[in-house]
């Protein structure tokens, strides 16, 4: 984690909130279908928490001075297992700084399958099932809007790619459909939703420089909708290594994402 603070001080940022990964809740692995990786990589396990949360608590305090730290959580949103997630909720809410609550498993009539995994699991989980990758985004927006009416104690008002269902955009011919008047109305929905609660919304650059990807998430235009609402734009690296802690910063600067 160090090497990434200092990387960070060296790209002059001030503030830097350390996300990782909350676990997922006991039945997650039995519920879930499709890429094994997915499954199993996706979060820390429950019994890590306090050790990860001591850890970076004692950092945090040897970097006070050169570089304000927040200790925190990106948050899975599931509404089969909202309960537990409230649980645990209540139980680490207080130890957290800073926390992102996202969306990156939809279910499936065999169970959970994950969005963002690989192209090759996309096709066969979510693809399969939705039919189209519009009716994908349809079922990926509106799973965020719930994530957002939820409402319970300490739950993160900070809301991650919300377009993730795009990753793998330009693996697919150019003139596939990804959005339609439902997707319009979802996104509307959605931005409108998070300006009256007057939550955030994280502005991950990580897909910029994705061969697959080639844009942020949210899109450019849906960014551009969330700052005509007055919605704060918070840069996200979704960095998993030391050379990617800027990626995408020089272009959300340029292009001001950001109130």
């Amino acid at each position: 984690m160090e090497d990434y603070l200092e990387a960070a001080i060296a790209a002059g940022f001030k503030t830097y909130s350390i996300t990782e990964h909350f676990p997922m809740p006991p039945k997650f692995a039995e519920e879930t279908r499709g890429s094994r990786h997915a499954i199993y990589t996706a979060a820390m396990a429950e019994r890590e928490l306090d050790a990860y949360l001591e850890k970076m608590t004692l950092i945090k305090t040897r970097y006070a001075g050169r570089i304000r730290v927040l200790v925190g959580f990106e948050i899975d949103y599931f509404e089969r297992y909202r309960d537990w997630t409230a649980l645990m909720l209540a139980k680490y809410g207080q130890r957290i700084d800073d926390a992102i609550l996202s969306v990156h498993f939809l279910p499936a009539a065999a169970g959970l399958r994950a969005v963002d995994d690989s192209e090759l699991d996309f096709r066969d989980g979510v693809l399969a099932e939705y039919g189209r990758p519009v009716e994908v985004a349809n079922a990926y927006l509106s799973a965020m809007i719930n994530a957002i009416r939820w409402e319970t104690p300490n739950k993160p008002h900070r809301y991650g790619h919300i377009t993730l269902y795009r990753k793998w955009l330009q693996q697919f011919p150019t003139d596939t459909v990804w959005s339609d008047d439902t997707t319009s109305q979802l996104v509307n929905q959605l931005l409108d939703l998070v300006a009256k609660r007057g939550d955030m919304l994280d502005c991950n650059m990580s897909g910029l420089l994705r061969s697959t990807q080639q844009e942020p998430s949210p899109t450019f235009a849906i960014i551009d909708a969330a700052l005509k609402r007055g919605i704060p734009m918070v840069y996200g690296s979704d960095t998993h290594s030391v050379a990617d802690v800027a990626q995408g910063y020089q272009t959300y600067v340029d292009k001001q994402l950001f109130q």
